[in-house]
């Protein structure tokens, strides 16, 4: 049994317990089920029965739809999965799913060849599927850069369906360096995606489906079944006037590819793609099920750490939104509050969930600076003509402008790199528990000695915290010393987007794998005894 006295092992069981809160084989099973006893369908079903499993948790569920529908002695005609990783028989649950479902692996977190080759694949699907068939399309996060494709309207402006994909690819990118919130992203791309906004039901009622049963694993804030995999089965609610003032909201205009700026209706007198009504017939025949969301995983946390005897567990109600970074801060801040009047020889926890958000353009550019800044030093040090007694005693500041004054004397030197050597490194986790750690080694450096029983658990559900191989973080006030002995600076490192480097270093990093759901993200903040 995991110990109070292991606050790290406690930690990491905790996320464990979130990520079983929302495991999606189980409760795609029994949502799949309990439908089908509310539809009063027989068992035996004589209609063709097809799955589309689409998102990150793709896998499990299908198993999980697979083996209600096995119960209820139900043939599957037919599917495909689309998935972020190459499933495992784990994955599966040792059934026989990939002997009738087609398997695809997508892109993500930008869509390319891959995702094209698996949309082609669900249209190919489409086309063959026998008529008065009831479809059964299993929705989780990721699913919209894992199946995304490019709209007839799009390939037509930039003359092929290859080259509209890089298209996608761009304004995939646009978005994420951004900053924007998921709703807001997909609220944009879906417009532009060939089964977003409704369209996968509209395609699917033009090929004579009878029934279309959507069950969702939840990535978004608020559950909204129109974002979550930018809603292939549900109608758009945004109209044309609010979406272009979304896009002028942040600054579209200036940022987009010209033919994507065309397509979306923000160049001349175009107008924005046209998305199915919400009027149209083929969204009567869509049934919606929400099988699992972030509450589910953050209640699952709180209930294992009562279990394991933490005395007082906070969970916030407030989903997580905002900057990771101020959130890090703003969470150890709670965390000390609470240590200061919580008796020496009693814990808490204060649990949350949500999705913060990292603005990678402002990353970006933060970590050129940095960089010109290194290259600037260095050519300094190479032209040797700084007083020796400056170079020792003043600041690199005034180095740099005295360096920058005799310029016009330098002789040809190499020129900086466009970019870091070092690649940026870091999800939204990784920057919220490091710039906690760095709030901690504050406040212990000030005499708080309270900020020694802080530890903060900041990681994603699905194994995966941005472009790394971790899902996250569990740091303290000792990360920053620890990152610093090893020859990092994770005050540089928190800001210029290399969060994973400086708790690498002090072994903070927490790496599960992939996990096979994905219901965003939790912080858990431990304030031992």
């Amino acid at each position: 049994m995991t110990s109070l006295a292991n606050p790290r092992a406690l930690l990491a069981a905790l996320h464990e317990a979130a990520v079983q809160g929302a495991a999606p084989f189980g409760r795609t099973r029994d949502a799949v089920r309990l439908w089908w006893q509310q539809q009063e369908l027989p068992p035996a079903f004589d209609r063709p029965v097809y799955l589309l499993a689409l998102g990150k948790a793709a896998p499990a569920m299908a198993a999980g739809a697979f083996a209600a529908l096995t119960e209820l002695r139900t043939h599957v005609s037919g599917g495909i999965v689309v998935a972020a990783h190459d499933p495992t028989t784990r994955d599966w649950h040792d059934l026989p799913v990939a002997d009738t479902l087609r398997v695809y692996r997508g892109d993500h977190p930008v869509p390319g060849p891959q995702s094209l080759a698996a949309a082609e694949a669900i249209e190919d699907l489409l086309q063959s599927m026998e008529p008065e068939a009831l479809v059964l399309v299993l929705l989780s996060g990721g699913t919209t850069a894992l199946c995304a494709a490019p709209i007839p309207a799009l390939s037509q402006a930039v003359g092929s369906a290859e080259r509209a994909q890089a298209y996608l690819a761009n304004l995939a990118q646009t978005l994420l360096e951004s900053g924007l919130a998921i709703h807001e992203m997909n609220a944009i791309r879906r417009r532009v995606l060939r089964f977003g906004a409704g369209r996968l039901a509209t395609a699917l009622h033009a090929c004579g489906a009878h029934t279309v049963a959507t069950f969702a694993i939840s990535d978004v804030i608020g559950d909204d079944p129109a974002v979550i995999g930018s809603g292939p089965c549900s109608p758009d609610p945004i109209d044309d006037a609010t979406f272009l003032a979304l896009l002028d909201a942040h600054d579209m205009r200036t940022r987009l590819q010209r033919g994507m700026a065309q397509v979306l209706g923000l160049t001349g007198e175009g107008t924005p793609p046209t998305v199915a009504p919400t009027t149209h017939p083929a969204f009567t025949r869509v049934h919606y099920t929400l099988v699992a969301g972030n509450a589910d995983a953050v209640f699952a946390l709180a209930e294992r750490a009562r279990a394991l005897g933490i005395g007082q567990v906070q969970v916030d109600t407030v989903p997580l939104e905002g900057d990771a970074a101020m959130l890090g801060d703003l969470f150890a801040r709670r965390a000390l509050s609470i240590a200061r009047t919580l008796p020496a020889s009693e814990t808490a926890l204060l649990v949350a969930g949500g999705e913060p958000v990292v603005n990678l353009r402002d990353t970006v550019e933060r970590a050129l600076r940095a960089s010109d800044e290194d290259d600037a030093r260095r050519e300094a040090e190479q032209l040797g003509d700084l007083d020796t007694s400056l170079a020792d005693s003043a600041s690199a500041d005034d180095a740099l402008r005295l360096f920058e004054e005799r310029q016009q004397q330098r002789h040809a030197l190499p020129q900086a790199p466009l970019i870091a050597d070092e690649p940026l490194r870091g999800g939204r986790m990784q920057v919220l528990a490091l710039a906690a750690s760095l709030a901690l080694e504050g406040a212990a450096s000030r005499g708080t000695r309270h900020a020694w029983r802080v530890m903060v658990l900041a990681a994603g559900t699905d194994g995966r915290d941005g472009p790394t191989d971790a899902a996250g973080a569990i740091a303290d006030a000792a990360v920053p010393a620890l990152a610093r002995r090893a020859g990092r600076s994770p005050e540089e490192d928190l800001v210029t987007g290399r969060s994973w480097y400086s708790l690498g270093a002090a072994d903070a990093l927490l790496r599960t794998g992939p996990t096979g759901t994905n219901v965003m993200d939790v912080v858990a903040v431990l304030i031992r005894g």
